[in-house]
């Protein structure tokens, strides 16, 4: 299976809205959850790598924090940007999620 440039580039933006998001809103459970549903919906579109979309969204979410601070002037502390860097662990979680659940369905219900 073939990853293109688009699946890409929808994981840095689906990592640089949470990043954006964990500043707006400041509620680190929610950065959690949407680390893990973008990491799980990327690695159940494209099962090729979970870690590589885990990572990808991970690594975006502090980079939105700067994208909020130049646009929105919201500042982040030293810990919520530590904060942001540990959402690499339900992002994990969420992209072998997405995978398990890909493998399930294509074992279940191979294409005839």
């Amino acid at each position: 299976m073939r990853v293109g440039p688009l699946t890409y580039a929808a994981a840095v933006v689906l990592g640089s809205f949470t990043g954006y998001v964990d500043v707006r809103v400041n509620d680190l459970m929610l950065t959690a959850v949407l680390a893990c549903g973008f990491a799980m919906f990327l690695s159940f579109l494209k099962p090729v790598r979970p870690w590589l979309w885990a990572l990808l969204v991970a690594i975006f979410i502090p980079l939105g924090q700067v994208a909020a601070y130049w646009l929105a002037k919201q500042s982040a502390s030293r810990a919520e940007i530590w904060e942001a860097a540990l959402a690499f662990l339900p992002a994990n979680a969420g992209a072998y999620g997405g995978f398990a659940l890909r493998l399930a369905i294509q074992n279940l219900w191979p294409k005839k």
